[in-house]
Order: C-alpha cells, then structure tokens, then sequence
C-alpha cells in the first residue's frame, strides 16, 4: 500500500471493492497490470458480503418480463411484501421505469433469457476454476437448488420454466409434494412441490470476498478502503486523474465498477449509465437449532435460504430505492413471514444478523459491461441486479480482456453501455 500510495499511479484503477471490483482487480493483475483499487466502504461490505451467495445457471431471467408489472403492483401496496417502490420524483428513475416498462415483452424477455443462460454457463465456468484454487476457504459447494412451491400454479410456472431450461442445457428434476419433502426435510404440509436444477452452487459470500481481496493483492494489486472517489480530470476523451478523499492518483485505464453508485459516477462524465438500487435484505440465525440440506428458492415469495456454516441464512425483497439503504421492520418480518410458510421450524425465529444491500439494476435486465464511448480509456462493469455473486469473476475476467485491447465474445454489443446512448 505504502508504495503505490507514495507513487499515486497505477495502470488500471478500479472504482468499486465488491465482487466485479475485486474480480477486475485480480485478473488485471495476474495479467501483469498495476492495479489501484478505490473503495467508499470497507472492501467487499456493499452488496457483495451478506447477500444469498447462490450461483446460479439456473436463473437465467432478467427482471422485466411478461407479466412482472401486474405481480409488482400486487405487492406494491403491500408494506410486507417482496417488492417496492420508495417514491421519487427524479426524472431519471422515472425514465428507468419508462424503459423497464418497455423491456417487459415476451420477444424481449425471451432474447434476454438466451444471453443471460450464455452468461451463466460462462460464468460457472469461471466460479469452477477459483473453487479449484480455494473453495474450501469460502464453503464452496455445489448441492443444486431446490426451488419449493405452495400452490399448483406456482408449480405450472416452475415446470414450463424448467422445460425452457432444458433448452439451455440445464437439467431439472419435477418433484412431487413427497418427494420436495424427502429432499428437503425441513419444508412443511403446505409445499405442493418442486423443482430442483442440478449443475447450481452456493458459497459463503463474505469469506469469498475476503478470499478475492487475498488473491488480488497476492497478484500485486493495492486496495485502498476508506477511499471515495468523487471527480476525475480529463484531457481530451481520455481520464487521467481520479480525486479521491485520500488526494489524487493518475491512471492510463479506469473501470467504474461501483454497483448502484454507476448512475452518480457516469454523470460525471456526461454519460447515461441507468442503474437504480434494488435494496435485498437477508437475516442471518446463527446456532438456530435447524438447517436445510440445500439452498433453497421459495418461489411464490421469492425468498432465497442459504446454508452456511453454523447458520442460516434467509434473503429476499426487491426495493427499487435508489441509494437508500433504510430498513423497514415490516419488510423484515414479512420475509420471515413468508420463509415460516414454507418452513415450519423457522416460525417466530428471530435473526441474529439482520443486513441489507442494493443490486445494480438496469432497466432491460442485462450486465453493463465495456468501454463508454466517447471516452478511450473508461470502462463501466455492474448493472447485474440479484446475479452478481454469479457473474461477478466472468465479468472481471471479461473487463480484463478489454482493458488489454482484446474482444469479450459475440455478447459484447449486447452488454454495451452503450446500447443506452
């Protein structure tokens, strides 16, 4: 730190310390690039520390879709429910959702579906080959996930979802009421059933931070917490200088990889970066006295349940709320709420650890990821709402090729931020 603190250069700098940042950071510097990475927080404590740690080919939809409008505004009203609005005014999050409104056909979603099935076959490629390296030191693992559901057409939906999974290449098992139960002896008399994808994994999302944040600086890479960036200076069409609160630093190749702070950097410099925060919120029981086998889905809710060692933890909501990170006590309680339907024995369960984080949302339901025109040297990698965990190493992978000149594959354009000029 001292070293490249003293010089304040660097050949890439890195605006973001999550999962994207910290994966950018490791692949740029085993590739022989000085890597400076500048994080607000604690590297890694945004929304890539206490999140559900799925990966997941399975979940290959975006989030606009066929009929997700008239599911959204059913919970909307709904202080308990599993999605929400915080009302703002501002004309970009209002043109946000002008343009998710939009993204929300059938051809749309089925277009978006294919690429991001793409991406994730990808992108556990990617996970396999850092779980060869230490996936014991953050509880990698790859039991599948259960999806469980409480009413027949919940299940309908989820076996014409598997049927188009089947198409991708991913294998599905349909279960019955019995045979979800004996798979998943904590779930109740209410589960009708379920499906279960096979090829899926799960890790600790804080130990595997804490793991990638060891690798980068192993690799050479400096990271520099407590370290906001707030304006750059420019020459031309190129950056080359980022004001921090820790004085300036002077890079050839700067990646903005800031989760749902993109939108603020990209005004910055005149560019139309449209990522709202999609707030998640996960409770954590420690020592509870039960577990499950296997991640879980509890679908009509959309709640995620995530063995952990010594603990369980239980994560769901989606509130498009900007940046703010507020909790609200009934959002909170109507997850449990909701994990108690599925799961007798979580019933008046009360959390150890109550956390909160925003994913990057874009209004189309696909990655932000390549170099942002007009400007030569700034590249912009986030925008992948709840998939993060999963795509995270594909896409700091991916930003390292580009950084050397080099092409990412045929869904480059598709993930242009461009495509939003």
């Amino acid at each position: 730190r001292e070293r490249l603190m003293s010089d304040r250069r660097a050949d890439v700098i890195v605006i973001g310390g999550g999962v994207v940042g910290l994966s950018t950071a490791y692949y740029a510097s085993l590739n022989g690039a000085k890597v400076l990475v500048h994080e607000k927080g604690q590297v890694g404590e945004g929304a890539s520390s206490g999140n559900a740690g799925l990966v997941v080919s399975s979940y290959f939809e975006p989030l606009p879709g066929p009929g997700v409008i008239g599911e959204a505004l059913k919970h909307l009203a709904n202080p308990e429910g599993f999605f929400g609005i915080r009302p703002c005014l501002d004309v970009s999050f209002l043109a946000w959702l002008a343009r998710f409104w939009k993204s929300c056909t059938s051809r749309d979603f089925a277009e978006r579906s294919r690429i991001l099935a793409e991406l994730n076959k990808e992108a556990m490629k990617a996970h396999l080959d850092l779980a060869a390296v230490g996936g014991s030191d953050y509880e990698f693992t790859r039991k599948g996930l259960l999806y469980l559901y409480l009413t027949e057409a919940g299940l309908q939906k989820a076996r014409a979802r598997a049927s188009v999974a089947d198409g991708f290449g991913l294998k599905a098992e349909i279960l019955s009421k019995d045979e979800a139960r004996s798979m998943e002896p904590a779930a109740g008399e209410r589960v009708v059933g379920g499906v279960r994808y096979l090829s899926d994994a799960a890790l600790n999302p804080l130990l595997f931070v804490e793991w990638l944040a060891a690798k980068a600086r192993e690799a050479g890479a400096v990271l520099l917490p407590r370290c906001e960036a707030y304006g750059f200076r420019t020459s031309g069409k190129r950056v080359h200088t980022v004001l921090t609160t820790k004085g300036e630093f002077r890079a050839d190749q700067v990646v903005l990889a800031a989760g749902a702070w993109l939108k603020g950097l990209g005004k910055m410099f005149g560019v139309h970066l449209p990522v709202e925060g999609g707030k998640g919120i996960s409770q954590t029981f420690y020592r509870s006295g039960w577990s499950v086998r296997q991640p879980l889905i509890l679908g009509d809710y959309h709640v995620a349940v995530s063995p952990l060692a010594g603990a369980v933890r239980v994560t769901g909501l989606l509130e498009l709320s900007g940046t703010d990170l507020s909790l609200s006590r009934r959002r909170v309680k109507g997850i449990r709420k909701a994990a108690g339907l599925y799961l007798p024995a979580f019933r008046e369960k009360e959390p150890d650890e109550v956390w909160r984080g925003l994913r990057p949302c874009t209004p189309d339901g696909l990655p932000l990821l390549g170099r942002v025109a007009p400007w030569r040297n700034l590249f912009v990698a986030g925008g992948h709402d709840t998939k993060g965990m999963t795509l995270g190493p594909l896409t700091g992978r991916s930003v390292s090729r580009l950084l050397e000149g080099k092409g990412i594959g045929s869904l480059q354009k598709e993930l242009s931020p461009d495509r939003f000029s």
